[in-house]
This record gives structure tokens, C-alpha cells and sequence, in this order.
């Protein structure tokens, strides 16, 4: 299976939790690509919507990777965020690319399971794994697994798992319930 892990500079720095599940995910035979982000080098989006409508699919910005990072997060079979959870939501590093991501749905509308959201733009998105790391409350998870579980209805992939750990030293056990999500099928 072809995985992206897309992680923040904090996770790089410590290097513990990204090549722990690196080599966890490589040892269980998965073709692992990992990218570290960073919100300096990922330019903004600017909110000018040309990724829906002057270049389909590619952000119009095509200096910095984002169109790059969001061919491969489509070629894959599952993407993997690694985050270190900041105020209930997703680290800057993370959430920079997020934002550049919406190329990979499209601009119009419809109800699904009840709910206004865009439209899909390619027939399938990967199955999604949000990892929020750190010291944060449990307010804050809470707030983690809700956020990204919201984010998962507007990417609608066929699978999705979010978990919380508490700190680097701690990533076996989320690596046993990662692997066991990805030995379900996709």
C-alpha cells in the first residue's frame, strides 16, 4: 500500500514519532513516502479560488511543492498526518498545507449525508489517519478528533481514523491500531 505521512517540523526535530512510524508502516511491507512541511517554505493559500477554476486541480501558486505534495496525497492509498495538536486543532505546519489542499475537491456544492459540502473532484480519496501528538488536554483531543473528523466528511474518504498520544515515547500503540486500520482494506 502506498502511504504519505506528511508531518510538522516538531515531529522531524525529535525524529522519534515520524521514523517510528515510518519504519513501522515500512516493516509491515507499506511503500512509505514521509514529507516533513513547513509553513515558511508552503507559500499561503491567497483565497483566490484559481485552483477551482483557472487550473483545475493545481494551485495556481507553482513555486513551492503544494501541487506536488497534493498529486502524491492523491496517488496514495492512505495519507497520514502527523501533528502535534495545538489548541485542539492541527500545528501550523500541517495546517499551511491543509489550506493549499483544496485543489483536491472541487468548487460546487451538494447534500451529503445531510450536510452542504463540495463536490468530489477525483473518484476516490485516500483513506485518511490524523495523529495528534503532545501534551495537549483532554478538552483538546476531544477537540482534535472532532476537528478531524469533520475534515474527513469534506475529503469523504472510504476510511478514516484519528487517535491522540500523549507524547513521542508513546507511538507503539497507535502504530499497532494504525496498522490494523490499514489491514481492513481500502
Amino acid at each position: 500500500m502506498k502511504i504519505l505521512m506528511l508531518c510538522d517540523r516538531e515531529s522531524a526535530l525529535t525524529g522519534n514519532l515520524q521514523d517510528g512510524f515510518q519504519n513501522l508502516l515500512a516493516d509491515a511491507g507499506h511503500d512509505v513516502t514521509s514529507v516533513t512541511l513547513s509553513r515558511e517554505e508552503l507559500k499561503p493559500c491567497l483565497g483566490c479560488f484559481g485552483c477551482w477554476v483557472k487550473t483545475p486541480g493545481r494551485c495556481v501558486a507553482q513555486n513551492d511543492g503544494a501541487n506536488c505534495i497534493a498529486e502524491k496525497q492523491m496517488n496514495s492509498d492512505a495519507v497520514l498526518l502527523l501533528t502535534k495538536i495545538t489548541y485542539g486543532g492541527f500545528s501550523a505546519d500541517i495546517k499551511s498545507y491543509l489550506d493549499r489542499s483544496i485543489q483536491n475537491i472541487a468548487s460546487d456544492f451538494e447534500v451529503y449525508k445531510g450536510e452542504m459540502r463540495h463536490k468530489m473532484r477525483y473518484k476516490r480519496f485516500p483513506a485518511w489517519v490524523a495523529v495528534g501528538y503532545g501534551d495537549a488536554s483532554e478538552a483538546e483531543r476531544q477537540t482534535f478528533a472532532h476537528l478531524t473528523q469533520r475534515n474527513a466528511l469534506n475529503m469523504r474518504p472510504d476510511k478514516f481514523l484519528s487517535l491522540t498520544i500523549k507524547s513521542d515515547g508513546t507511538h507503539e500503540e497507535a502504530g499497532r491500531s494504525i496498522l490494523e486500520f490499514l489491514e481492513e482494506g481500502i
